[in-house]
């Protein structure tokens, strides 16, 4: 068996060398048209295009083997393109990488509850901003009476010196009329504070002005006068028995004439609006009420709708928390009062 192995091993080998001699090229047989004879002296056809074609001898071991490819793989046209796959290299840990649904559509309870009573949160015009100082969170007036001093003197009166001045402040509104006075027989204070009250109980209004006369008399009987800077607010906070009241300036709200039905702008809505913010603060769900001092009735009535329609918008309030009313004033009285009645 092994001898007869060895032979055929041989007899396979010797075809490959003459195909080789023959052109060039190992593997290669003789062309189509050239088929050589098989051994018994006969010719066989040449294998088609994509055959095998395996010639043997008398004995049946082959002698020569031709293959012969097809034709149209020779032509270039015709090969495939190379193999192209797209591969993902973060395709085992993707699934990881997908955030947790379940987590994103949690919502809070709390979140959920307050949401609703609030749909408008961060940014809309409804949230309060510290920066309005129309209203000083300390109450009443102060008057610097021991600084009118010095000015009065022009110069720095000692401490010592200053108890044998008797002094007097008289706040006068805009018609020279005494509204309220202060005095005293020596020692004038440093600071006097008013709530902005007489002692006829009247309160001071929003937009008229009113100035502050000092009086220094000092040891000789000799007076000297001074007057201090004006007095004019645009909103005044003061509580009475009915509730707190926020006085506004109209002149603010509704232009220096006090004619229009709508609020100027930006003064009157920058006003209102401080006004809100104050609300916010300490009168949340207080009921309210706006009263108009006009020129007319009828401009009394459509300036108190500005007003109720915008506090209706900034407080977020039902028509059933505000009520409005009008009347007829002066030039001189004619503004608004927000009065957050008492329960």
């Amino acid at each position: 068996m092994k001898i007869t192995w060895s032979f055929l091993a041989v007899m396979l080998l010797v075809p490959a060398a003459r195909a080789q001699d023959a052109s060039g090229l190992p593997g290669v047989g003789t062309p189509a048209e050239s088929s050589p004879a098989a051994a018994d002296g006969s010719s066989s056809p040449s294998p088609a295009a994509g055959q095998t074609k395996v010639q043997t001898n008398s004995n049946g071991l082959p002698t020569q083997v031709i293959i012969k490819g097809a034709e149209e793989a020779n032509k270039l046209g015709n090969l495939k393109p190379p193999l192209h796959i797209d591969v993902d290299p973060f395709e085992t840990i993707r699934p990881s990488l997908a955030p947790d649904q379940s987590l994103l559509l949690a919502v809070s309870p709390l979140t959920v509850s307050w949401r609703r009573t609030h749909p408008e949160t961060l940014y809309n015009q409804r949230v309060i901003e510290p920066w309005r100082l129309t209203f000083s969170e300390r109450p009443g007036i102060v008057f610097r009476v021991r600084d009118e001093l010095d000015e009065v003197m022009q110069r720095k009166v000692s401490d010592k010196e200053a108890r044998s001045y008797a002094w007097s402040l008289t706040i006068a509104d805009e018609e020279g009329r005494v509204f309220h006075h202060f005095e005293g027989s020596s020692n004038p204070p440093k600071e006097q504070l008013w709530t902005g009250q007489n002692d006829q109980g009247e309160w001071i209004h929003a937009g008229r002005s009113y100035s502050a006369v000092y009086t220094f008399t000092d040891p000789s009987g000799s007076p000297r006068t001074g007057v201090g800077k004006p007095l004019l607010f645009k909103g005044i906070v003061h509580q009475e028995d009915t509730g707190m009241h926020i006085s506004l300036d109209s002149s603010v709200l509704f232009g220096s004439t006090k004619s229009n039905s709508d609020l100027v702008d930006p003064d009157g809505p920058n006003l209102l609006r401080s006004a809100c913010d104050l609300i916010k603060r300490r009168f949340t769900g207080i009921p309210i009420s706006v009263r108009v001092f006009a020129a007319t009735k009828e401009l009394g009535d459509a300036q108190a709708g500005a007003i109720y329609n915008y506090l209706l918008k900034e407080l977020m309030l039902t028509a059933k928390n505000v009520s409005v009313d009008s009347a007829r004033a002066a030039y001189s009285d004619q503004r608004v009062e927000i009065v957050l009645l008492n329960r």
